[in-house]
């Protein structure tokens, strides 16, 4: 009773290309018998190429993407960031199928039972009215691999295999290594550093693929990969994906379980010789790679210390081909010495004992795996013999480089924002920073016209939680402050603004709230330095008024004292020298406008005598309202002393409208000056007649004359009288103060 028993490889491949796709078709070993019973025959089929699986079946998306990403991060502006970095890359994800599109599978399907209906070959012929049944070929291993174009983790260029050496990967190329870690090493970065970047980058030439290794044995599978990546094999990747061919590549070596026709095997030989030969290629303490010893093999095939003979049935048809192809493209022969070999001459492969690094697989046994030669030796014949069919492993590696994107961009330039998207690591993770400036000149305590009479400054930096509450952060500013340390940073985490409910009027995620205050010491008495007055209309200035103050996106914020609304006038000097002790002059100073409660300003006065008059006036006033403009103005009032027995004189100026803050020179008027007005201290009915200003006698042109005498007049230090006429002790005294415009002064009989 005849039943299916596997592909037969021998028979050779049938492909069958539609739209592109190719599908190998093998025949079973017993199609003949099966249908001699009226069974169906078998046939497998077996995929030829890698390529990109789709979402859906054949109908969605592929099954791909790569996120390029790149970003410069630091401590000021990204959450967890020391210092600054810069990093770039990319990583990949896809997944591939060796299945070829399930319509076109069908229409191959039919095409081999059309082009074998009726033909009289023993394995392919359809010679039956039975539906043939197709399956998958037996895969009993798949192991995947991802090439890789660019030098190895640590810089090197890959190393070529050199000629005759085993080939450890069977003929595939390179796998992309798997790094454990990003490599340190002195090959220029992929983006240069400064002295505040730290290595936080990858390698440039830095890949760490996942999904090699073992696949799936099911060719209707999916397997997946990822890979991250340095910035260059990115752009490798990027270019490859996007042009029409590329030089990104997966493999999948398969491992096929097959069956022969029926066959007579013999091997013949000496273990004697056999185990002479392996302990002179002896190494590593007597242990053989199992790609080594098929080396062995081999070469003792062919100098005659083993005998093999490979018949195949002659009544089948092409039974000389048959026996080439299973001996030139099957590790059958080789398979079966493996087996006696491991009875008599080599230990099994020991699983804790580990030589050297396994270089991949083949057969059954593993490429990778390592036997030791035993020492003692075994007086046997090598004589193995067998006649049926033999299942046996074929190794049938396939690869794609993964086509197909190019032509769904072209189609549609859309489409590439489905499969290449930029990762903007400078997005991601962002901080809302800010940075407090004071900016105040304290005051000195020895001099205390000298700065700003401020306590304190203070700062409060507000951002809203998810429940759109807002939160506060503060700091003080004093005088004691380390000048090094003198501003204050604060930082929070920035918020998607959908992840804040009820969020503050006009708030943005890049904003925050300010308040910042000016605190005023208490200002210095006028007593305690005449010289100084100094005015503080409110002792607290709020600059940024309201519950929660200003809305902002500034990084860098200031606490000016100069926006509390101020003015600074000093030093104040006069336009005139004062000639004697008897000489003061009071001027009174008003700033403009209303203090903030509506009520009018008050006036200051300074005063100039005869020893202090140069030493410099300050004055200040800090109203509390940035809109406040500098403007003042000030009067001059001149006294000029009299004596027991003499009146003194005083007059007065108009007001004198001045602006901004900074140096000012009074002007002194003088008794003639428009305006100016004069208080005399003598008695209306005693004062002389005013002569006419042309009678006025003129200061001499010697000028050693005293100014005394220029005039007609004595000075004695007690007033101003004439030396003909003094006044005598019996004149009457001024009952009150008359006021009148002051042209000339002469006592009475001058």
């Amino acid at each position: 009773m005849a039943d299916p028993v596997g592909p037969l490889y021998a028979a050779g491949i049938s492909p069958i290309t539609k739209s592109g796709y190719t599908i190998n078709f093998l025949p079973d070993a017993h199609n003949y018998e099966l249908q001699a019973e009226g069974k169906a025959p078998v046939y497998y089929y077996l995929p030829n190429e890698v390529r990109l699986a789709r979402r859906n079946g054949d109908t969605g998306d592929y099954i791909f993407s790569m996120i390029h990403f790149v970003g410069v991060r630091g401590d000021s502006t990204h959450v967890g960031v020391p210092g600054k970095e810069e990093v770039t890359g990319g990583l990949l994800g896809f997944s591939t199928t060796s299945a070829p599109p399930g319509n076109l599978m069908k229409e191959a399907q039919q095409q081999i039972i059309d082009m074998y209906r009726g033909n009289s070959n023993r394995w392919w012929g359809w010679r039956n009215n039975v539906q043939p049944v197709f399956r998958p070929v037996p895969v009993v291993s798949n192991t995947t691999t991802v090439t890789n174009l660019s030098p190895n983790p640590d810089g090197s260029v890959p190393v070529v295999t050199p000629p005759g050496a085993p080939a450890a990967s069977r003929g595939l190329p390179p796998a992309i290594q798997s790094a454990s870690g990003v490599v340190s090493r002195k090959a220029p970065r992929s983006v240069p550093r400064d002295g505040e970047l730290r290595a936080s980058n990858l390698d440039p030439w830095y890949v760490h693929m996942q999904g090699q290794g073992p696949g799936s044995v099911t060719p209707e599978a999916h397997n997946a990969y990822s890979g991250l990546m340095g910035s260059l094999p990115a752009a490798l990747v990027w270019t490859s994906f996007h042009g029409g061919t590329g030089g990104f590549s997966v493999w999948q070596n398969l491992k096929l379980r097959v069956v022969s026709p029926v066959i007579t095997l013999d091997i013949v030989g000496d273990w004697d010789r056999i185990q002479d030969h392996f302990s002179a290629a002896a190494h590593g303490g007597g242990w053989f790679w199992s790609a080594d010893i098929k080396a062995a093999f081999n070469n003792m095939r062919q100098d005659g210390t083993i005998t093999v003979n490979c018949f195949v049935d002659t009544t089948l048809p092409d039974a000389a081909k048959l026996t080439e192809q299973i001996e030139k493209r099957s590790d059958l022969v080789f398979q079966k010495f493996m087996e006696q070999a491991q009875k008599v001459i080599f230990d099994p492969p020991a699983f804790n004992e580990e030589p050297a690094k396994a270089s991949g697989g083949f057969l059954g046994l593993g490429g990778g795996a390592a036997f030791k030669l035993r020492r003692d030796k075994t007086h046997l014949h090598l004589e193995y013999h067998e006649k049926r069919e033999i299942a046996y492993f074929q190794d049938f590696p396939i690869s794609g480089q993964l086509q197909g994107l190019y032509d769904e961009i072209k189609a549609d330039p859309a489409n590439e924002k489905k499969y290449f998207t930029t990762l903007y690591l400078s997005d991601w993770e962002r901080k809302v920073s800010r940075t407090v400036v004071p900016i105040v000149n304290w005051p000195d305590a020895a001099r205390k016209w000298v700065g700003q009479p401020c306590a304190m400054l203070s700062a409060q930096i507000g951002y809203p939680n998810t429940a759109g509450v807002v939160q506060w952060d503060g700091h003080l500013f004093q005088r004691t402050d380390d000048p090094a340390k003198a501003n204050w940073s604060t930082a929070v985490e920035m918020k998607s603004a959908a992840d804040v409910q009820n969020a503050p009027a006009g708030w943005t995620p890049d904003k925050t709230f300010v308040k910042r205050k000016v605190h005023f010491t208490e200002p210095p008495s006028p007593l305690e330095n005449p010289n100084v007055r100094v005015d503080i209309e409110k002792n607290v200035v709020d600059l940024d008024p309201g519950e929660l103050g200003t809305l902002t996106n500034e990084i860098n914020l200031e606490v000016r004292v100069d926006e509390v609304g101020g003015l600074a006038v000093g030093p104040i000097g006069l336009n005139v020298d004062l000639e004697t002790p008897k000489q003061f002059v009071e001027v009174t100073f008003q700033a403009q406008g209303k203090k903030a409660d509506g009520t009018e300003r008050a006036p200051v006065k300074f005063s100039w005598a005869y020893g202090d008059q140069y030493e410099p006036r300050f004055w200040m006033l800090f109203t509390g309202q940035p809109d406040f403009m500098p403007r003042f103005k000030y009067q001059v009032k001149v006294i000029v002393k009299g004596s027991i027995f003499t009146k003194g004189m005083e007059w007065t100026g108009p007001w004198q409208d001045s602006a901004a803050s900074g140096p000012l020179m009074v002007t002194v008027p003088t008794p003639e000056d428009e305006g100016v007005t004069t208080k005399s201290l003598v008695a209306r009915s005693e004062m002389p007649a005013l002569p006419v200003a042309a009678n006025r006698p003129s200061l001499p042109a010697n000028p050693e004359l005293p100014v005394s005498e220029a005039n007609g007049v004595e000075a004695d230090g007690n007033g101003w009288h004439s030396p003909s006429a003094a006044p005598s002790a019996d004149a009457p005294v001024a009952a009150e103060a008359e006021e009148s415009v002051f042209e000339s002064y002469s006592p009475a009989g001058a």
